[in-house]
């Protein structure tokens, strides 16, 4: 499939660019805390899409994320950060409609347990295009962003378990005098059977002793199209906080 074609190339977007003047460590955990919203069905479902509020009782939700990445002022070989996002949501509710799931009817009224897994890790290969440049850093890259997740409505269990190559980017402006930036990133892919875009925009402190904060807000939507039997439109969004470190 033209997904599994394109998943070689995400490593190897840039073949020259710019790198760390030092060596450098970067980590990071995330506290966020999404709502989520949108529809899916499993493929060729006669009953049309299940939507995760309104059948399965879905609002919100929370989740922690951990980041490291490493610079280096090698020439042509790009950094790297790895990122892994566990997002799973479930519920329990009662059917105000009857649906139909990977060839199961559940039928009005019944209590359905159900599951949306989008768990995920981003591995990321980058260069700095601009390094604290007249108060602008700049990131430019690919992300392969594997997904280990499933769907789940009461004994139907499908996993979903694909990866995802996308373009990368990272943009921070550094306030002058003091030890506050602001910034944005984002990772994009639009293809026939996935389109993935997930944003950040934050306002981050960096101490002397190389601690900080991170506080921004974050949007993924995620459509799928017959990946692994399921076809999806959903979105997750909102606030998040870091705490930082680097070396």
């Amino acid at each position: 499939m033209a997904l599994k074609a394109l998943a070689p190339l995400a490593l190897s977007c840039f073949t020259a660019g710019a790198s760390a003047d030092f060596i450098g460590f970067y980590g990071g955990a995330t506290y966020w805390s999404p709502s989520l919203e949108g529809e899916f069905r499993s493929d060729g479902s006669t009953q049309g899409m299940i939507d995760v509020e309104k059948d399965l009782g879905y609002s919100s939700d929370s989740t922690s994320t951990f980041y490291l990445a490493f610079e280096h002022p090698i020439p042509l070989v790009p950094n790297v950060r790895v990122e892994h996002t566990p997002l799973s949501s479930s519920g329990s509710n009662q059917l105000n409609r009857t649906l139909e799931f990977n060839g199961t009817t559940f039928v009005q009224g019944s209590n359905v347990e159900s599951e949306l897994d989008l768990t995920h890790t981003d591995w990321t290969a980058y260069y700095e295009l601009l390094d604290d440049t007249f108060w602008l850093s700049f990131d430019a890259g690919a992300t392969l962003r594997v997904f280990d997740g499933r769907v789940r409505l009461n004994s139907e269990d499908v996993s979903l378990h694909f990866m995802a190559p996308m373009l990368y980017g990272k943009a921070d402006i550094f306030i002058p005098g003091t030890d506050f930036s602001v910034g944005a990133m984002f990772n994009y892919l639009d293809i026939d059977e996935v389109s993935v875009v997930d944003r950040r925009a934050y306002i981050a402190y960096e101490s002397p002793f190389r601690v900080g904060a991170e506080i921004g807000y974050r949007a993924f939507d995620v459509e799928l199209d017959d990946i692994d039997n399921i076809d999806a439109d959903l979105s997750l969004e909102g606030f998040y906080g870091s705490v930082t470190l680097h070396l």
